[in-house]
């Protein structure tokens, strides 16, 4: 999820971005692509599990988010900041400081329909040459 965000971030020329985690909707809405949000249904799943896990009832967590930064790709690349924080029912934010996390994958476009699905990419003439001995 790292890497589609950063490049997504990266081609849009944000420095800031954020994510409603029980939602699973981000900000800016541009973001809000099907790698992305896909990843990002599953964590509500694991705020719930660890919640049952430790004796609270699952709507303990009203508010869940994630507030990204993305410092200047000429000096940090691949460097996304995450700064995660909750809200509990009576009102308590619970804040973990500041996450680091980089980017691995090379270079790619969050954006293209060959990146998302790369089975709808069409068929090159070596495909169909594959395809029609084998």
């Amino acid at each position: 999820m790292g890497d589609w965000l950063l490049n997504a971030a990266r081609q849009l020329k944000l420095t800031k971005a954020s994510l409603n985690v029980l939602q699973a909707s981000f900000n800016p809405t541009e973001l809000n692509i099907l790698p992305l949000t896909l990843n990002a249904k599953t964590l509500k799943g694991i705020i719930d599990k660890e919640l049952v896990a430790n004796g609270f009832d699952i709507d303990f967590i009203t508010e869940a988010n994630i507030e990204f930064q993305f410092p200047d790709p000429k000096i940090y690349r691949t460097t996304i900041y995450c700064f995660p924080y909750l809200i509990d029912k009576d009102g308590r934010r619970y804040d973990s400081g500041r996450l680091i996390a980089e980017g691995l994958e090379p270079n790619f476009d969050p954006f293209d329909e060959v990146n998302i699905c790369p089975t709808k990419r069409k068929a090159t003439i070596i495909d169909k040459i594959k395809n029609l001995f084998g």
